[in-house]
Protein backbone atom coordinates (compact mmCIF):
# COMPACT_ATOMS: atom_id res chain seq x y z
CA UNK A 1 0.00 0.00 0.00
CA UNK A 2 1.33 3.42 -0.91
CA UNK A 3 1.66 5.42 2.29
CA UNK A 4 3.97 8.23 1.19
CA UNK A 5 1.44 10.89 2.13
CA UNK A 6 1.41 9.51 5.66
CA UNK A 7 5.20 9.49 5.84
CA UNK A 8 5.72 12.82 4.10
CA UNK A 9 3.56 15.89 4.53
CA UNK A 10 5.33 18.73 2.73
CA UNK A 11 4.87 22.33 3.80
CA UNK A 12 4.33 23.38 0.19
CA UNK A 13 5.03 22.00 -3.26
CA UNK A 14 6.82 25.08 -4.66
CA UNK A 15 10.14 23.18 -5.06
CA UNK A 16 8.36 20.42 -6.99
CA UNK A 17 6.74 22.93 -9.34
CA UNK A 18 10.09 24.70 -9.76
CA UNK A 19 11.91 21.47 -10.65
CA UNK A 20 9.22 20.27 -13.04
CA UNK A 21 8.96 23.60 -14.87
CA UNK A 22 12.75 23.95 -15.13
CA UNK A 23 13.16 20.46 -16.55
CA UNK A 24 10.43 20.99 -19.16
CA UNK A 25 11.90 24.37 -20.17
CA UNK A 26 15.39 22.90 -20.53
CA UNK A 27 14.05 19.99 -22.57
CA UNK A 28 12.24 22.36 -24.94
CA UNK A 29 15.39 24.45 -25.39
CA UNK A 30 17.48 21.32 -25.99
CA UNK A 31 15.04 20.13 -28.64
CA UNK A 32 15.16 23.60 -30.19
CA UNK A 33 18.96 23.45 -30.53
CA UNK A 34 18.63 19.94 -31.97
CA UNK A 35 16.21 20.74 -34.79
CA UNK A 36 16.85 24.45 -35.34
CA UNK A 37 19.72 26.93 -35.15
CA UNK A 38 19.67 29.14 -32.05
CA UNK A 39 21.72 32.32 -31.57
CA UNK A 40 23.43 32.59 -28.18
CA UNK A 41 26.11 35.17 -27.24
CA UNK A 42 27.05 35.55 -30.87
CA UNK A 43 27.36 31.83 -31.48
CA UNK A 44 25.14 29.61 -33.59
CA UNK A 45 24.01 26.65 -31.52
CA UNK A 46 23.15 23.64 -33.61
CA UNK A 47 23.33 20.01 -32.52
CA UNK A 48 23.66 17.11 -34.89
CA UNK A 49 23.58 13.87 -32.98
CA UNK A 50 21.86 10.50 -33.23
CA UNK A 51 18.81 8.97 -31.59
CA UNK A 52 20.59 8.84 -28.22
CA UNK A 53 20.67 12.63 -28.00
CA UNK A 54 17.05 13.02 -29.10
CA UNK A 55 15.85 10.44 -26.59
CA UNK A 56 17.82 12.09 -23.76
CA UNK A 57 15.96 15.35 -24.43
CA UNK A 58 12.54 13.70 -24.67
CA UNK A 59 13.27 11.90 -21.40
CA UNK A 60 13.71 15.26 -19.67
CA UNK A 61 10.38 16.41 -21.08
CA UNK A 62 8.68 13.28 -19.72
CA UNK A 63 10.36 13.57 -16.31
CA UNK A 64 9.39 17.22 -15.91
CA UNK A 65 5.80 16.45 -16.84
CA UNK A 66 5.62 13.62 -14.27
CA UNK A 67 6.92 15.95 -11.55
CA UNK A 68 4.28 18.59 -12.30
CA UNK A 69 1.47 16.06 -12.56
CA UNK A 70 2.52 14.30 -9.34
CA UNK A 71 3.59 17.47 -7.49
CA UNK A 72 1.23 16.72 -4.58
CA UNK A 73 3.20 13.55 -3.86
CA UNK A 74 5.70 15.75 -2.09
CA UNK A 75 8.98 17.52 -2.73
CA UNK A 76 11.03 14.50 -1.67
CA UNK A 77 9.27 12.50 -4.38
CA UNK A 78 9.89 15.32 -6.89
CA UNK A 79 13.63 15.45 -6.21
CA UNK A 80 13.80 11.68 -6.67
CA UNK A 81 12.11 11.79 -10.08
CA UNK A 82 14.17 14.82 -11.07
CA UNK A 83 17.53 13.26 -10.16
CA UNK A 84 16.63 9.89 -11.67
CA UNK A 85 15.57 11.54 -14.92
CA UNK A 86 18.50 13.96 -15.07
CA UNK A 87 21.05 11.26 -14.31
CA UNK A 88 19.61 8.86 -16.90
CA UNK A 89 19.43 11.63 -19.49
CA UNK A 90 23.06 12.54 -18.84
CA UNK A 91 24.11 8.89 -19.25
CA UNK A 92 22.28 8.50 -22.56
CA UNK A 93 23.59 11.85 -23.79
CA UNK A 94 27.20 10.84 -23.03
CA UNK A 95 27.13 7.38 -24.63
CA UNK A 96 27.83 8.51 -28.23
CA UNK A 97 30.91 10.43 -27.10
CA UNK A 98 32.55 7.14 -26.08
CA UNK A 99 33.24 6.72 -29.82
CA UNK A 100 34.80 10.17 -30.11
CA UNK A 101 38.24 10.56 -31.68
CA UNK A 102 39.11 13.08 -28.97
CA UNK A 103 40.79 11.48 -25.98
CA UNK A 104 39.65 14.34 -23.73
CA UNK A 105 36.05 13.92 -24.83
CA UNK A 106 36.26 10.16 -24.24
CA UNK A 107 37.43 10.48 -20.62
CA UNK A 108 35.00 13.31 -19.96
CA UNK A 109 32.18 11.07 -21.17
CA UNK A 110 33.36 8.28 -18.86
CA UNK A 111 33.25 10.67 -15.92
CA UNK A 112 29.82 12.02 -16.88
CA UNK A 113 28.42 8.50 -17.19
CA UNK A 114 29.76 7.55 -13.76
CA UNK A 115 28.30 10.61 -12.01
CA UNK A 116 25.12 10.21 -14.04
CA UNK A 117 24.74 6.65 -12.77
CA UNK A 118 25.36 7.83 -9.23
CA UNK A 119 22.77 10.60 -9.56
CA UNK A 120 20.22 8.20 -11.04
CA UNK A 121 20.76 5.69 -8.22
CA UNK A 122 20.42 8.32 -5.49
CA UNK A 123 17.35 9.68 -7.26
CA UNK A 124 15.79 6.21 -7.26
CA UNK A 125 16.59 5.83 -3.57
CA UNK A 126 14.92 9.16 -2.84
CA UNK A 127 11.96 8.13 -4.92
CA UNK A 128 11.51 4.95 -2.90
CA UNK A 129 12.44 6.66 0.41
CA UNK A 130 15.41 4.36 0.91
CA UNK A 131 17.81 7.26 1.36
CA UNK A 132 17.97 8.84 4.82
CA UNK A 133 18.98 12.30 3.62
CA UNK A 134 19.94 14.18 0.43
CA UNK A 135 23.66 14.50 1.27
CA UNK A 136 24.92 12.03 -1.35
CA UNK A 137 22.79 13.64 -4.04
CA UNK A 138 24.20 17.04 -3.07
CA UNK A 139 27.79 15.82 -3.43
CA UNK A 140 27.05 14.23 -6.80
CA UNK A 141 25.36 17.38 -8.09
CA UNK A 142 28.17 19.62 -6.84
CA UNK A 143 30.78 17.40 -8.51
CA UNK A 144 29.02 17.72 -11.86
CA UNK A 145 28.72 21.51 -11.52
CA UNK A 146 32.40 21.68 -10.53
CA UNK A 147 33.31 19.67 -13.63
CA UNK A 148 31.55 22.15 -15.89
CA UNK A 149 33.26 25.05 -14.14
CA UNK A 150 36.67 23.39 -14.50
CA UNK A 151 36.09 22.93 -18.22
CA UNK A 152 35.15 26.60 -18.60
CA UNK A 153 38.24 27.67 -16.63
CA UNK A 154 40.38 25.38 -18.77
CA UNK A 155 39.10 27.06 -21.94
CA UNK A 156 39.93 30.44 -20.43
CA UNK A 157 43.38 29.20 -19.33
CA UNK A 158 44.40 28.04 -22.79
CA UNK A 159 43.22 31.32 -24.23
CA UNK A 160 40.12 29.99 -25.93
CA UNK A 161 36.79 31.75 -25.71
CA UNK A 162 34.60 29.73 -23.26
CA UNK A 163 31.73 30.45 -25.59
CA UNK A 164 33.24 27.93 -28.01
CA UNK A 165 32.27 25.22 -25.56
CA UNK A 166 28.65 26.19 -26.03
CA UNK A 167 29.11 26.10 -29.78
CA UNK A 168 30.48 22.56 -29.77
CA UNK A 169 28.50 21.22 -26.81
CA UNK A 170 25.42 23.49 -26.67
CA UNK A 171 23.53 21.22 -24.30
CA UNK A 172 25.93 22.41 -21.61
CA UNK A 173 23.98 25.68 -21.48
CA UNK A 174 20.82 23.86 -20.45
CA UNK A 175 22.33 21.14 -18.26
CA UNK A 176 24.16 23.54 -15.92
CA UNK A 177 20.96 25.34 -14.76
CA UNK A 178 19.31 21.94 -14.24
CA UNK A 179 22.03 20.87 -11.82
CA UNK A 180 22.15 24.26 -10.08
CA UNK A 181 18.37 24.19 -9.64
CA UNK A 182 18.55 20.70 -8.14
CA UNK A 183 21.28 21.79 -5.72
CA UNK A 184 19.22 24.78 -4.55
CA UNK A 185 16.20 22.57 -3.86
CA UNK A 186 18.32 19.98 -2.03
CA UNK A 187 19.27 22.67 0.49
CA UNK A 188 15.72 24.02 0.82
CA UNK A 189 13.71 23.68 4.00
CA UNK A 190 10.94 21.78 2.23
CA UNK A 191 13.33 18.95 1.32
CA UNK A 192 15.73 18.85 4.27
CA UNK A 193 12.93 18.87 6.87
CA UNK A 194 10.79 16.35 4.98
CA UNK A 195 13.41 13.70 4.45
CA UNK A 196 13.06 10.73 6.83
CA UNK A 197 16.12 11.82 8.82
CA UNK A 198 15.01 15.44 8.72
CA UNK A 199 11.61 14.55 10.17
CA UNK A 200 13.29 12.46 12.88
CA UNK A 201 15.57 15.37 13.77
CA UNK A 202 12.65 17.78 13.81
CA UNK A 203 10.62 15.47 16.04
CA UNK A 204 13.60 14.94 18.34
CA UNK A 205 14.14 18.68 18.62
CA UNK A 206 10.49 19.21 19.48
CA UNK A 207 10.54 16.48 22.11
CA UNK A 208 13.78 17.81 23.60
CA UNK A 209 12.36 21.32 23.71
CA UNK A 210 9.20 20.16 25.45
CA UNK A 211 11.18 18.00 27.87
CA UNK A 212 13.59 20.76 28.86
CA UNK A 213 12.31 22.61 31.92
CA UNK A 214 15.08 25.18 32.15
CA UNK A 215 18.15 25.48 34.36
CA UNK A 216 16.18 25.84 37.59
CA UNK A 217 13.19 23.99 39.04
CA UNK A 218 11.61 25.18 42.28
CA UNK A 219 9.35 23.09 44.49
CA UNK A 220 7.47 23.87 47.68
CA UNK A 221 8.39 22.29 51.02
CA UNK A 222 5.04 20.50 51.06
CA UNK A 223 5.61 18.96 47.65
CA UNK A 224 9.17 18.02 48.62
CA UNK A 225 7.76 16.08 51.58
CA UNK A 226 5.34 14.29 49.26
CA UNK A 227 8.27 13.06 47.15
CA UNK A 228 10.20 11.92 50.24
CA UNK A 229 7.20 10.07 51.64
CA UNK A 230 6.92 8.21 48.36
CA UNK A 231 10.28 6.57 49.04
CA UNK A 232 9.73 6.01 52.77
CA UNK A 233 6.05 5.12 53.02
CA UNK A 234 3.54 6.24 50.37
CA UNK A 235 0.57 5.48 52.64
CA UNK A 236 -0.37 9.18 52.57
CA UNK A 237 -0.76 9.02 48.81
CA UNK A 238 -4.04 8.05 47.25
CA UNK A 239 -4.40 4.54 45.89
CA UNK A 240 -5.51 3.61 42.38
CA UNK A 241 -6.52 0.20 41.07
CA UNK A 242 -4.62 -0.29 37.82
CA UNK A 243 -5.12 -3.69 36.20
CA UNK A 244 -5.62 -5.31 39.58
CA UNK A 245 -2.59 -3.64 41.20
CA UNK A 246 -2.86 -1.06 43.96
CA UNK A 247 -0.74 1.81 42.68
CA UNK A 248 0.07 4.81 44.89
CA UNK A 249 -0.26 8.23 43.27
CA UNK A 250 0.45 11.82 44.28
CA UNK A 251 0.57 15.17 42.54
CA UNK A 252 3.19 17.93 42.94
CA UNK A 253 4.08 21.10 41.03
CA UNK A 254 7.40 22.06 39.45
CA UNK A 255 7.82 25.82 39.12
CA UNK A 256 10.01 26.77 36.17
CA UNK A 257 10.75 29.85 34.10
CA UNK A 258 8.56 28.30 31.43
CA UNK A 259 5.67 28.18 33.86
CA UNK A 260 4.30 25.69 36.35
CA UNK A 261 4.37 22.01 35.38
CA UNK A 262 2.12 19.41 36.97
CA UNK A 263 4.00 16.31 38.03
CA UNK A 264 2.32 12.97 38.73
CA UNK A 265 4.14 10.58 41.06
CA UNK A 266 3.40 6.85 40.96
CA UNK A 267 4.78 3.93 42.90
CA UNK A 268 3.92 0.38 42.02
CA UNK A 269 3.78 -2.34 44.70
CA UNK A 270 6.97 -4.37 45.16
CA UNK A 271 9.03 -1.56 43.57
CA UNK A 272 11.33 0.83 45.37
CA UNK A 273 11.43 3.37 42.55
CA UNK A 274 9.02 6.23 41.86
CA UNK A 275 7.80 7.05 38.37
CA UNK A 276 7.65 10.79 37.80
CA UNK A 277 5.51 12.04 34.89
CA UNK A 278 5.67 15.69 33.84
CA UNK A 279 2.59 17.08 32.05
CA UNK A 280 1.64 20.58 30.92
CA UNK A 281 -1.72 20.36 32.63
CA UNK A 282 -2.98 17.69 35.03
CA UNK A 283 -6.35 17.81 33.24
CA UNK A 284 -4.66 17.12 29.90
CA UNK A 285 -3.93 13.75 28.31
CA UNK A 286 -0.81 11.91 29.45
CA UNK A 287 0.14 11.51 25.78
CA UNK A 288 1.83 14.90 26.03
CA UNK A 289 3.78 13.93 29.16
CA UNK A 290 7.13 12.27 29.65
CA UNK A 291 8.11 9.87 32.39
CA UNK A 292 11.25 9.52 34.48
CA UNK A 293 12.10 6.57 36.74
CA UNK A 294 13.52 7.87 40.04
CA UNK A 295 15.43 5.28 42.06
CA UNK A 296 16.53 7.49 44.98
CA UNK A 297 17.00 11.05 46.21
CA UNK A 298 19.49 13.08 48.19
CA UNK A 299 18.91 16.34 50.04
CA UNK A 300 21.48 18.98 50.86
CA UNK A 301 21.11 22.64 51.91
CA UNK A 302 17.66 23.27 50.50
CA UNK A 303 18.24 21.24 47.38
CA UNK A 304 16.79 17.86 46.45
CA UNK A 305 18.51 15.78 43.81
CA UNK A 306 16.52 13.00 42.16
CA UNK A 307 18.58 10.09 40.86
CA UNK A 308 17.88 7.48 38.24
CA UNK A 309 19.94 4.35 37.62
CA UNK A 310 22.72 6.39 36.01
CA UNK A 311 22.99 9.35 38.38
CA UNK A 312 21.44 12.73 39.06
CA UNK A 313 18.66 13.39 36.56
CA UNK A 314 16.81 16.31 38.21
CA UNK A 315 17.79 18.95 40.72
CA UNK A 316 15.00 20.67 42.70
CA UNK A 317 15.33 23.84 44.78
CA UNK A 318 13.07 23.74 47.85
CA UNK A 319 11.43 27.09 48.46
CA UNK A 320 11.74 28.35 52.00
CA UNK A 321 14.89 26.35 52.67
CA UNK A 322 17.37 28.56 50.83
Amino acid sequence: MENRRIRETPYKNTPAIFLGAMMILAAVLMLATRFTVVEFMGYELKVEDNAFGIFSRILLLIGGSIILIKRNNGNYFATGVYALTLGTSRIIRSLPNLMSDSEEMYYLSIFMIIVGINLAITGYNHLTVRMKNPVIMRYTTMSIIATYLIILMYFAYIGEDPGLLFQYVPDTIWYIPLYVGLLIVLFSKEVTENSPLGRIRGFSTTVADRSYLGDRIDISEEDAEKIKSGFRNPSSWKTLDIQGEQVSEEMVTFKTRRGDKDVILNRWPDEDSIYLTVVDDRMDSFIDGYRIRISSYTENEGMMELNDDIGICTRLYIKGCE
